[in-house]
Order: structure tokens, then C-alpha cells, then sequence
């Protein structure tokens, strides 16, 4: 375990020195992942503008639960979504051969690999974002609740680890670049940043049987924000841990087909 960590710790190393060594490409990519959440805040406030309530939701719970989608939300963006890399870079290309030959395991080696450690900036906004919203709507925070928050947060990354796994794992089929899974997958993530219950009936259902999205924001930040919801809202991590150990079975199945890249 010691060793297996100290090379976890050389690609982390080797990765934050090659990242440093482009500085200004480092902080415009912040820059703009920053702009973009400013636009979406700006957009929820004159949504508002407009209605007293949106499905019952009034703006600070809908800011809360925002705030606390851009926390899980970025911690895939730095770990788990540049494997749609996989097929054009690692299959196609050849170069998950060379991981095969090194000591970690495959997945764990792409995705350090991968890492986009700037995105994480996105965690410290969110959580500026769920501090004035929690101060506006006057919440109580106590053990139980910092535990839920904690437990929702792990839970929603290992949903977008799960299923960001999994779709990039059809490379391995698909023997392509990138599957045509990928835009359909990550823009459906846009509907987790708000209220769950503004949705028709089906796109609920979808959100939380199928792509289990409601469990990356708006189950556990309802569980902070209104008691009924504080049973459902413990499930995110125990669904999380059921689809990111469904992604690393449909990549073992995957891995085992890969014969080389064939160049």
C-alpha cells in the first residue's frame, strides 16, 4: 500500500510541475470555468427576477442547491471528465498499452493522468455559493448535518465517476475516438442544478432510476434544506458507491477485450 501510494504521489508530483510550467494557460482556464458559473448564477437570479417560486423552491434554497452542485461537480471536472479521452488517445492511439505495463492499476493511471486540478476552483465557489445562501435562509448547521453534506458530496462524485467510467468504457467496443454517449451524458447533467420537481414526472424518473443525477445535487442539498426530504438524501452515497461499482465492472468487461491499438 505504501508503494502503491508513493506513485500516486510521483504522478501527482510530475503533473502539478507540467500544469506550473504553463502558467497563464493554468489561470485562464480558472478564469473561464469561473465566468461560466457566474453566468449560470446570473441566470438563476433573473429567473427569479421573474417568479416569486419555482415549483414551490424559493432563489435561496435554488442557490443552495447550486452551490452545492458545483462542489461534486468539479471534483469530476478534475478527476473523472477528460476520460473522454479514453478512446481517441488511450485505444485508439495506442498509449493504454504503455499503462498496461506499469504497476497501478489502468483506470487509476488514466485518470491521474488526466487530473485537471484547476477545475477545483469550482469547490471553493461552491462552497462561498452554500455559506450566503445558508446565512440568507437562516440554517442551522450541526453535526448531522455537515455529515449529510459530506456523505452527499462523496456520493455525487462517485455518480459521475460511475457513469463517466462506464461511458467511456464503450471505447473498448466501439474500438472509436469517442462515443457518441458523451454529449448526451454530460448535458443531462445540467438538469441537476436546479429543483428536481420543476421537471415533468419522467424526467425525474430518468434523473433518479436511470442516470441517477437528482443524487449529485438536489436529493441531498433538499435533505439540508426540508426534513421530508432528509431520508432519501442519506441514499446518495450508497447509490454512489452502486454506480461507480457498476462503472468498474463494465470497464473490467471492457478491458478485457482490449487486444492493442493495432499500429
Amino acid at each position: 500500500m505504501r508503494r502503491q501510494l508513493s506513485i500516486v504521489g510521483a504522478y501527482v508530483s510530475m503533473l502539478a510541475k507540467a500544469r506550473l510550467s504553463y502558467r497563464a494557460d493554468f489561470f485562464v482556464q480558472v478564469g473561464s470555468d469561473l465566468l461560466l458559473q457566474a453566468v449560470d448564477i446570473a441566470f438563476l437570479a433573473v429567473v427569479f427576477t421573474r417568479v416569486r417560486a419555482l415549483a414551490g423552491w424559493t432563489f435561496d434554497e435554488a442557490l443552495f442547491i447550486y452551490g452545492f452542485f458545483l462542489i461534486p461537480f468539479a471534483l469530476f471536472n478534475a478527476s473523472f471528465a477528460a476520460l473522454s479521452d479514453l478512446g481517441g488517445r488511450y485505444v485508439v492511439g495506442g498509449e493504454l498499452d504503455r499503462v498496461l505495463t506499469r504497476p497501478l492499476g489502468a483506470l487509476l493511471q488514466v485518470v491521474l493522468e488526466l487530473l485537471r486540478p484547476q477545475a477545483l476552483n469550482g469547490v471553493l465557489l461552491g462552497g462561498a455559493v452554500m455559506a450566503i445562501a445558508s446565512s440568507r435562509l437562516g440554517l442551522t448547521w450541526d453535526a448531522p448535518t455537515a455529515a449529510l453534506v459530506l456523505a452527499g458530496i462523496l456520493g455525487a462524485w462517485l455518480v459521475y465517476g460511475g457513469v463517466w467510467v462506464a461511458v467511456a468504457s464503450v471505447s473498448f467496443w466501439t474500438q472509436e475516438r469517442g462515443s457518441g454517449l458523451f454529449p448526451v451524458v454530460y448535458n443531462t447533467i445540467n438538469f441537476s442544478r436546479y429543483p428536481l420537481t420543476v421537471y415533468p414526472a419522467a424526467v425525474r424518473f430518468l434523473l433518479t432510476f436511470v442516470l441517477p443525477y437528482g443524487f449529485i445535487a438536489f436529493y441531498p442539498a433538499a435533505g439540508v434544506l426540508r426534513g421530508e426530504y432528509a431520508r432519501v438524501a442519506w441514499f446518495s452515497l450508497p447509490v454512489g458507491l452502486v454506480t461507480f461499482g457498476v462503472g468498474l465492472w463494465v470497464w473490467g468487461r471492457g478491458l478485457a477485450r482490449y487486444e492493442g491499438s493495432g499500429s
